[in-house]
């Protein structure tokens, strides 16, 4: 009889460490697309977000740079790029979306909502910095971008990413400083020393 009441206990503690198992391993051997336009301040976050990706879930983070955001763009909407980082003002402006306000709230809420409808990409939330162009002009608060499809794999995906902008805050003079340190040290190492200053990895 002990034994008979034993067996059922064993076969739950097998199946719950079978279990642990592979949700311990569930990204590993997977892939992601991560894509950015080859200038230093997009180039430096995209580093930044692979790594953490790669080092906080296992994940292969595959990065794909661009010569401009259109070839970007054309890519994301292909479907062959999963994640990137984009603008709210330069999305408002492509998209032509209508925003009665100017604040920085209410235009990302509007390009958030048009971009699910529309495209199928989800906005996370802004990390904050401000996209600049290549003449000087704002391209408004940056976050990522990431396909509905992407997150279906990786449900766990925005909470990560998300961890800069709410629990580290990537503002304009830090990343510009990251920026700084890349022109005498190998870009990725910066990236990395960053996210292990602030405790990321």
């Amino acid at each position: 009889m002990p034994n008979r009441r034993l067996f059922p206990v064993l076969l739950l503690l097998l199946i719950a460490i079978t279990i642990t198992s592979v949700n311990a391993h569930a990204c590993v051997g997977r892939k992601l697309v991560l894509g950015s336009v080859e200038t230093a301040r997009p180039g430096m976050v995209t580093r930044i977000l692979s790594i953490l990706i790669h080092e906080r879930t296992g994940t292969t983070v595959e990065v794909k740079f661009f010569t401009d955001r259109a070839k970007l763009l054309t890519a994301v909407k292909k479907g062959k790029v999963d994640l990137y980082v984009d603008y709210v003002d330069s999305a408002v402006e492509r998209l032509k979306v209508k925003v009665p306000s100017t604040e920085n709230v209410e235009r990302f809420k509007a390009v958030k909502r048009r971009f699910e409808e529309e495209l199928n990409l989800i906005w996370l939330k802004p990390m904050g910095y401000s996209g600049i162009d290549a003449d000087g002009r704002s391209l408004g608060p940056a976050s990522t971008v990431v396909h509905k499809d992407t997150l279906k794999k990786f449900p766990a995906l925005p909470r990560l990413l998300e961890k800069i902008g709410t629990r580290v805050v990537l503002d304009d003079g830090r990343l510009d400083n990251l920026v700084g340190k890349s022109r005498s040290e190998k870009p990725a190492k910066v990236a990395r020393n960053y996210l292990k200053e602030v405790k990321l990895i």
